[in-house]
């Protein structure tokens, strides 16, 4: 009876944590150290890309609205109306004439 008693206490499954060995563990360690510090990496790296995206839009929104004010201001300054009050101002008068086509023979 007493082999029966020794036999069961042997096959008693072992708590999780008795079955691994310190070197065990240290492999483990090893094994996942690396793909943490990848994922730290690469949620750093991330977050730093989507702010610089966030700046650039901000930056690409004024930029457009400054060439959309740029381009208005040189069409209203390039209004015959325009260049001809600018024009008084040094003292040259608009032309009422209209221009002249010349015409070359050609022999």
């Amino acid at each position: 009876m007493e082999n029966k008693e020794k036999k069961s206490s042997n096959t008693q499954a072992k708590p999780f944590f008795e079955e691994w060995s310190t070197w065990r563990v240290i492999r483990l360690l090893l094994i996942i150290f690396p793909f943490l510090i990848f994922y730290i990496y690469n949620s750093l790296h991330t977050a730093k890309a989507l702010k610089t995206t966030k700046t650039l839009k901000k930056e690409l929104k004024e930029l457009h609205s400054e060439r959309i004010s740029l381009e208005s201001e040189i069409t209203r300054a390039s209004k015959q109306t325009k260049i001809a009050e600018k024009l008084k101002e040094t003292g040259l008068k608009e032309s009422t004439t209209p221009p002249i086509k010349i015409i070359r023979e050609i022999k």
